[in-house]
């Protein structure tokens, strides 16, 4: 997804233009309208880090005639009842807060329920459910041949013991340097997560045991860390061979990113420019994010790639300047929830525009929904012969 001059403008035009400052956000049940066209959820009426593309969302569906609403903790259940009771519909709805691992997450149960009343929650709950479990991804990625760290899973129930030397191998702790991450399948920001390495890798019970009082009820991957080669960026800065892809209804939106880059006060995202892409042999990396966005069936969507100085084995490569061939491997594998923060706010967002352009993206899908809804069933015309 490149913006072009063009769009660039009428986008910046478009913010100066009068539009509703925020998006409605009911708080009590006699303000909840019959039907939306276009729903968002996020716990938090006015979180400062969806500020911007809330308000943003609001005007491009106002801007096309849409009713549109969030739904947050104050009316989460009332339009979940209404919804199953078929006293509610919505047409096209935006999750930021399932927890899809959760049976009885309201939120989860939202997404559920505006499918079952015969509206299309962006991703199916279904679809995100099965590839953003980190334990079920990692199962799916190594029957394609997809690159992935050495993995080694603990499920539910398991004990917190020693590595076994199977495991030790496939982790390959015997080579120098090794580092291991132990993360929760389903855990997100950080949470549920920890690195173990050098000396510490012998208390490594201990570790794993700490880190799954995050969510005992979850599975854990124990992951050997993956350690990208450096690439020169187009304005002369050295950085790791590691990208955040964002897939938005069919766009790959590719960056470089690093969220180390946040203490010197540079941006964390960095657009990956076409040169970049030519000069470097990236192609591998956008056709791997293009095929997680198959494989998971889901339309909204962001990914961690890396190139790797291991022996990882994955069907994508890049050939890099030294003349190595080097696999193509996910790191963080799917979020369904991606970031909509914005750059102009702190440097670990994404650039405003491109935040901007997703907004927009979702307001023209729901009015195509709407517009393919109000159209009337052709009848096919039957020729019998004679």
């Amino acid at each position: 997804m490149q913006l072009v001059c063009d769009e660039a403008e009428e986008l910046a035009a478009e913010e100066r233009a009068p539009g509703p400052a925020k998006m409605p956000a009911p708080t009590r049940p006699e303000e909840l309208a019959a039907h939306y066209d276009l729903t968002m959820s996020h716990p938090e009426v006015g979180a400062v880090c969806f500020a911007a593309f809330d308000r943003w969302l609001a005007r491009e569906a106002a801007g096309l005639g849409l009713s549109c609403a969030l739904v947050h903790d104050g009316i989460v259940r009332e339009v979940l009842r209404r919804l199953t009771a078929g006293e509610m519909t919505v047409g096209y709805h935006l999750d930021y807060h399932a927890l899809w691992h959760r049976p009885d997450d309201p939120y989860a149960l939202l997404a559920e329920a505006v499918q079952d009343a015969g509206g299309r929650p962006v991703n199916s709950p279904a679809r995100s459910r099965a590839f953003t479990d980190k334990a079920a991804a990692h199962g799916e990625l190594l029957r394609h041949g997809l690159g992935v760290p050495p993995t080694v899973v603990f499920r539910p129930g398991s004990p917190d013991r020693p590595l076994t030397a199977g495991e030790r191998s496939v982790l390959r702790l015997d080579e120098p340097g090794a580092c291991l991450f132990i993360k929760a399948a389903n855990g997100f920001g950080g949470k549920g997560m920890v690195s173990v390495g050098g000396a510490d890798l012998g208390n490594f019970p201990s570790a794993l045991a700490a880190v799954r009082q995050f969510d005992r009820q979850d599975a854990y991957l124990v992951q050997r860390e993956v350690r990208p080669p450096l690439m020169r960026c187009d304005d002369g800065v050295e950085r790791p061979a590691y990208w955040r892809i964002l897939g938005c209804l069919g766009d790959l939106v590719p960056f470089w990113w690093s969220p180390l880059d946040r203490a010197s006060g540079r941006p964390c995202y960095r657009r990956l420019a076409p040169e970049e892409v030519r000069r470097h042999r990236l192609q591998a990396v956008l056709e791997y994010a293009r095929v997680l966005g198959e494989l998971s069936g889901l339309d909204w969507y962001s990914t961690e790639l890396c190139l790797s100085d291991g022996a990882e084995a994955s069907r994508y490569t890049v050939t890099c300047a030294d003349g190595r061939d080097r696999p193509v491997v996910a790191i963080d594998y799917l979020n369904d929830q991606c970031d909509v923060d914005v750059q102009s706010r702190w440097p670990g967002g994404p650039p405003d525009d491109v935040v901007r352009h997703v907004a927009r993206r979702f307001a023209r899908e729901a009015w195509r929904l709407r517009q393919a809804a109000l159209r009337p069933s052709s009848v096919a015309a039957v020729r019998i012969a004679a």
